[in-house]
């Protein structure tokens, strides 16, 4: 896809780090297994992407709102590594020194002393993929870590001054009882975790999980009403502690809610690094190329490493903006009408007339939430409006 030159101006920031300790037997995003030469040389070329995409566009008038350091793992990079990037982006990408930035980290990958120098770099928000506190549900995902990885990495954060530590937790694991999952939600709570995100296991047909299970090493995970006691028991549980639930998966104490996230799902612009990252302009959309060898070889040529987009019609974009924003439980109208600039009640007013008669949204005048029994049906209420 050949994008013309764009000007950036209030947006948020993604890297892709495509290398891991361990190939989880869940995940279907972008990965392979880290060695420090591959990790080195994807760096490299990442730092020339970064150049390419500031050559081609205007960020001049550029403030970032967020950066998220992701994938992947990206607490594999190293310090001087994570240093380096954001140095490069305070040079041309209207990084300043207050806005949120997260690094994403598997446990027992930093230190005390490696929290304390990438918050000097300019790090101040942790998300840390505990998964699980058993250690007998970790294998099944094929994590590397234990539990007390796990408690040694939170502390380690801790300890380094970081005030707004992440983790995530999954439910409906093979093997994983209510009693399990009742623990690790409370172990999160008991630790004064500031945000965590809850994510039901989704089995994908290729994954090697799939095929785990298909072959009979693993038990099934528990039945349908096990794992939505599992659901509603954290979404009972973590507001009744003083984590507001804020989008169908993140659960945030008073101000420290991911403004990545929200951003992610309001139809704001963010602009993504490193292979398979997404961006989003305006109405257009686009992936970096997924392959490693590609990447380096668009890199090296001077060439943006753009795989795919598209640019959105008026009603295409006000479709996803809608869909994705209800990921944040509502969507504000005018906001969605702006980004697109199409008309809500021309476009879609029977549909959310009919959801709402369903008892499935609730509309004011100004906004568009979901009801309780609409957390039930989110992904099919979504797809009313991009099918």
């Amino acid at each position: 896809m050949a994008l013309p030159p764009l000007a950036w101006n209030h947006y948020s920031l993604y890297l892709h780090v495509p290398f891991c300790r361990a190939i989880c037997t869940f995940c279907t995003f972008e990965r392979t297994q880290y060695s420090k030469s591959s990790m080195d040389a994807f760096f490299d070329a990442l730092l020339d992407e970064v150049d390419l995409r500031e050559q081609s566009d205007d960020f001049t008038q550029a403030t970032l709102d967020s950066i998220y350091l992701g994938g992947g793992t990206a607490s594999l990079l190293s310090n001087e590594q994570i240093s380096q990037f954001l140095g490069r982006l305070r040079s041309g990408f209207g990084l300043h020194d207050d806005i949120e930035c997260t690094l994403e980290c598997e446990p027992g990958t930093k230190r005390e002393d490696d929290f304390r120098e990438v918050r000097d770099a300019g790090v101040n928000r942790v998300s840390i993929g505990v998964q699980s506190f058993s250690d007998q549900l970790l294998p099944a995902l094929n994590r590397r870590h234990t539990v007390a990885t796990s408690y040694r990495t939170i502390e380690a954060a801790h300890n380094a001054g970081f005030s707004n530590i992440h983790i995530d937790l999954m439910y409906g694991l093979p093997n994983q009882t209510l009693a399990d999952w009742k623990f690790s939600v409370n172990e999160a709570i008991r630790l004064g975790i500031q945000h965590v995100s809850v994510y039901r296991l989704i089995i994908f047909q290729d994954e090697l999980l799939a095929r785990k299970l298909g072959q009979g090493e693993l038990q099934p995970p528990a039945d349908a009403g096990t794992i939505e006691e599992m659901r509603r028991y954290a979404l009972e549980t973590l507001p009744a502690n003083g984590l507001r639930q804020y989008s169908l998966t993140e659960f945030a104490k008073p101000g420290n809610e991911c403004i990545y996230v929200q951003r992610n799902w309001d139809g704001s612009d963010y602009l993504g690094f490193g292979p398979a990252a997404y961006s989003r302009h305006a109405h257009h959309l686009w992936e970096n190329t997924v392959f490693h060898h590609r990447y380096h070889e668009l890199t090296d040529d001077h060439r943006l490493p753009v795989g795919k987009g598209i640019t959105m019609t008026p009603h295409e974009c006000l479709a996803r903006d809608v869909a994705m924003g209800l990921c944040l439980l509502s969507v504000d109208i005018a906001h969605v009408e702006r980004q697109s600039g199409a008309s809500l009640d021309e476009i879609f007013g029977r549909k959310i007339a009919q959801l709402v008669d369903d008892g499935l949204l609730r509309r004011t005048r100004d906004r568009i939430y979901l009801t309780d029994e609409g957390l039930l049906y989110a992904t099919y209420i979504m797809k009313r409006f991009t099918a």
